[in-house]
C-alpha cells in the first residue's frame, strides 16, 4: 500500500474515533428528539458496537500498513490499548438506558473519549512516523522495537 493510501486509512480512522467521540458525549442529550428524525437507533449498544468494529477495522488496516512502512512496533500499543479501552474497560464502567430515562455514566463517556483519543494519537503517530521527507529523530526510518 502506497503512502498516500495509507494516509487515508489515518484520516478515516482519526475522523471515526472524532466522531465516535461526538456521539459518545450527545447522544444522551438528544435521545429526547433522536425517535422523532427516526434516529434512534443511534443510541442502542448495537449501534455503539457496530462503530467500534468499524474503528477497530480501519486502526488495524492503517496500522500494519503503517508498521510495513515505517517498521515501529509500538503502533500495536495504541491499537491494543484502544481496543482495551472501548471492549473491556467501558463495559465495567457501564451504561444504562432505561425506557423513559438515559441514566449518564461519566466514567463510561470519559473512556470513550479516551479510547477515541488513544486511536487519534496512534493514527497521528503512524502517520508521522512513514513520512519519508521528516528528518527528525521521532522519524526514523530504521525498524524499531
Amino acid at each position: 500500500m502506497h503512502q498516500a493510501e495509507t494516509k487515508k486509512w489515518d484520516l478515516a480512522g482519526i475522523s471515526l474515533s472524532v466522531l465516535c467521540a461526538i456521539h459518545c458525549l450527545s447522544v444522551p442529550f438528544l435521545m429526547g428528539v433522536l425517535p422523532m428524525f427516526g434516529l434512534d437507533f443511534v443510541g442502542n449498544h448495537e449501534f455503539e458496537w457496530v462503530m467500534m468494529g468499524i474503528i477497530f477495522l480501519v486502526a488495524g488496516i492503517s496500522y500494519v500498513n503503517g508498521f510495513r512502512r515505517h517498521g515501529r512496533k509500538a503502533i500495536f500499543a495504541f491499537f491494543v490499548a484502544g481496543v482495551v479501552i472501548f471492549t473491556v474497560v467501558r463495559p465495567l464502567l457501564g451504561h444504562d438506558h432505561h425506557h423513559d430515562h438515559v441514566h449518564v455514566n461519566d466514567l463510561h463517556h470519559i473512556a470513550t473519549v479516551v479510547g477515541g483519543l488513544v486511536f487519534v494519537l496512534g493514527h497521528w503517530k503512524n502517520w508521522h512516523w512513514h513520512k519519508p521527507s521528516c528528518r527528525k529523530p521521532c522519524c526514523s526510518h530504521e525498524t524499531h522495537a
